[in-house]
């Protein structure tokens, strides 16, 4: 008989906190293909447009729809409710206006790259996925001028009690607008020289074989004489600031991971405001098609110097973020979650507030007269989806059809549509493997089984296509594990039906695990970094957990397990121990302990402080109960906390949430934790009964509870209470946990 394992024997306490109902992500039709559940829940057609998906910058695709209704050829079908649908060609048409729309009034104040003729053209062009020049693109001037103008600009925009918290995005417009005319006019001259002299000659030579940096083709695949001679020009569609950091507690990601629209983004850095160290903290650049299994920093460009750029193709999914000077100095073999490097990140994201740059380029396109000729004989109302502008670029459309497909019924056959512009763009698949899957999970999708299995081997084939295209995106594996799950409940409805064989089901799990543990491993490095969150690890975590238990691997499930539970180990942005330095204001004295204990066995349950010195001075009461009363005030009844057991007259707040929003109470509680919780700990239970922790302490989660009596007797209850609780012990280095149910 197997014996239990013994990785769960021994406790080693630390902050006493609730355990959290562990969270799943839910999904739409409308949201992104993100890490869900193996079982897609409910699809609500309503539900709101996740960030991962939305374009960054709005598109106005319905609109103009609305607006110059076209309609179907005679061929088209009806949709799903009898409404028509529109053609192809109209959908093109009205992405191709909006295209040159862009380019002529999104960013005017920036210049396009003169008429170009002819460019050396190179087969092998960009081995790389990237380019960032040595030498700074921006000069210091105009580099330390950009990032002046937006500081003061965010200074006057956000909320005056608010501060400089989380991440903060402008145009580059509006911050232009706001400086003084002759500041606005030097700034511009340098963003002219630099796009002029080095972005675009850049661009042009590092990716000469881009389809849409080549004379295009007209409709009959042949090249217009006068056409053929002529290229289409870069330009500027979208120009932001972003900024981040520079208070306790700051994320070191400047912008989300995600992919811009466009064809081209450069991001140049524009450094901090840490006038006496401004080398302690620099930029970089994550790119998700370099993660590798070496190690994590092969996935950064940087560290950047103020002024340097990273130019990369826009279908690459990256993200800005602040890194330390020596980031390629330490040699980090850590392979957890809290690494040294993950550490030196969130400390140099602390240290100052740090500026970005991110423009996004795309091409003109020329029109010929012919083709307008041709446009105008055939087309006298421009409707009928010949249009007189020049095509956007295939890569443009497709995303743009996605964007679209998001607000249709009938999805897919636009999401068809952007596969077919363009091939290459793993993204096309994943979105159309989501919707696949996600309709088989929709409880109004009434066919029978066999149907549901047509459609979960579409989804199948469309995510394998994904993960050969895209192979580093994380969300590609994940969903492909829910098809091949889904594929397997499928088929076992058949069985039942007809006793039909299939594959046998341990070689089905061993996919499915395969699947997760890719996503894992690459969803890993994100955490590592500090770009993503742990809710997309945790849950893929969650799943592969679960597949190994089903697989009857039940040692590796328990290693799946610990690899979650340290998720939980960095969910807080509390500060961890710092042993061996203690300053609570009391000479170094701590709170005197008393042990509770039960009156049979004389079993030690907990510790209570007593005497003279407090844990938590008035005043450190006073300012928590003020920041979350605050919150509790404007929460206009949606739920302040991630619990979802909260009794009648409870309001509840994580102790992280309020301490985001205010970097004071955040240092007073680091402060309170590192001098007196953590030292207590220490104090109480390292004894012969208990091993000492063998790293760091840390809070895996603390919840602040307001108890409301006499609403809570008013709605039946006795008095306030608080449900039963489970507790995770957590000490960093090595993850053990126990479970105490009180």
């Amino acid at each position: 008989m197997m014996q239990p394992t013994n990785r769960f024997k021994k406790s080693i306490p630390v902050l006493l906190v609730g355990l959290p109902k562990f969270f799943l992500h839910s999904a739409a039709f409308t949201s992104a293909p993100c890490h869900l559940p193996l079982k897609f829940p409910h699809i609500n057609k309503d539900a709101h447009v996740s960030k991962e998906l939305a374009p960054r910058r709005p598109t106005l695709l319905r609109s103009e729809l609305a607006q110059n209704p076209v309609e179907p050829n005679s061929d088209s079908a009806s949709g799903s409710r009898g409404s028509k649908e529109v053609s192809y060609a109209a959908i093109l048409k009205v992405i191709d206006d909006f295209h040159q729309k862009d380019i002529t009034t999104a960013c005017p104040y920036l210049p396009k790259e003169p008429e170009v003729s002819s460019h050396s053209w190179v087969n092998n062009s960009s081995p790389k996925p990237y380019q960032s020049p040595i030498t700074p693109i921006l000069s210091p001037e105009t580099a330390n001028g950009l990032r002046s103008a937006a500081q003061s600009y965010f200074e006057q925009t956000r909320d005056e009690t608010r501060g400089a918290f989380g991440q903060e995005v402008a145009d580059l417009g509006r911050i232009l607008s706001t400086s003084s005319s002759s500041a606005s006019e030097e700034l511009k001259k340098g963003l002219y020289e630099a796009l002029i002299q080095q972005i675009y000659p850049l661009v042009r030579a590092s990716w000469s074989n881009h389809d849409a940096l080549l004379p295009s083709k007209n409709s009959h695949d042949h090249y217009d004489e006068e056409y053929s001679q002529q290229f289409p020009s870069l330009v500027v569609t979208s120009a932001t600031v972003a900024a981040a950091g520079g208070y306790p507690g700051a994320k070191g990601a400047m912008t989300t991971l995600e992919r811009d629209a466009g064809l081209f983004t450069v991001h140049i850095d524009l450094g901090n405001e840490n006038e006496a160290n401004p080398h302690d903290a620099m930029g970089g650049i994550y790119l998700e098609s370099l993660v590798s299994s070496d190690t994590i920093t092969e996935a950064v460009v940087g560290p950047l110097s103020l002024g340097q750029a990273v130019i990369h193709r826009s279908n690459e999914r990256t993200a800005a973020f602040i890194v330390p000077a020596n980031l390629r100095d330490v040699a980090d073999s850590n392979q957890s979650l809290d690494s040294t490097t993950r550490r030196n990140i969130i400390q140099a994201a602390e240290t100052s507030r740090h500026y970005g740059l991110r423009l996004v380029l795309t091409t003109t396109g020329v029109a010929s007269s012919k083709r307008n000729e041709t446009a105008k004989e055939n087309d006298g109302d421009g409707l009928s989806g010949v249009s007189t502008q020049p095509e956007a670029p295939a890569e443009e459309r497709a995303y743009r059809l996605r964007n679209f497909a998001r607000f249709r019924e009938d999805r897919i056959r636009y999401l068809t549509l952007a596969g077919l512009l363009d091939v290459d763009d793993h993204e096309n698949h994943l979105w159309l493997g989501f919707d696949y899957i996600a309709r088989v999970d929709n409880p109004e999708y009434r066919v029978d089984v066999n149907q549901r299995l047509s459609d979960v081997n579409k989804a199948i084939f469309h995510l394998e296509k994904a993960a050969e295209l895209g192979p580093r995106d994380a969300r590609v594996h994940f969903q492909l594990a829910t098809a091949l799950g889904a594929k397997m409940d499928c088929e076992k409805s058949l069985m039942k039906e007809n006793s039909a064989k299939s594959e046998t089901e341990a070689i089905q799990l061993s996919r499915v695990a395969a699947a997760l543990e890719r996503s894992a491993i690459l969803e890993s490095t994100a955490v590592k970094l500090g770009i993503n969150g742990i809710n997309d690890l945790a849950t893929c975590l969650h799943a592969l957990a679960e597949t190994r238990c089903k697989m009857g691997e039940f040692d590796k499930a328990l290693d799946v397990i610990d690899r979650w539970a340290e998720c939980g180990s960095i969910r807080s942005d509390l500060a961890i121990e710092n042993v061996g330095k203690i300053d609570n204001g009391t000479g170094g004295r701590l709170p005197m302990i008393e042990w509770l204990k039960t009156s049979d066995t004389n079993h030690k349950i907990a510790v209570k402080t007593i005497g003279d010195v407090p844990v938590f001075t008035e005043d450190d009461i006073s300012m928590l109960r003020d920041a979350a009363d605050r919150r509790f005030s404007h929460a206009n009844g949606v739920p302040t906390s991630r619990y979802t057991m909260q009794y009648e007259g409870n309001s509840e707040v994580h102790l992280d949430d309020l301490c985001a929003a205010d970097p004071s109470l955040k240092m007073r509680i680091d402060k309170i934790l590192q001098n007196k919780v953590y030292p207590l700990v220490r104090k109480a239970f390292a004894n012969d009964d208990e091993d000492s922790p063998e790293g760091p302490l840390c809070v895996y989660d603390s919840i602040f509870v307001r108890y409301n009596g006499d609403q809570a007797r008013a709605l039946g209850r006795d008095g306030a209470s608080q449900p039963l609780v489970s507790i995770f012990v957590f000490c960093r280095e090595r993850f053990r946990n126990d479970r105490v149910s009180y």
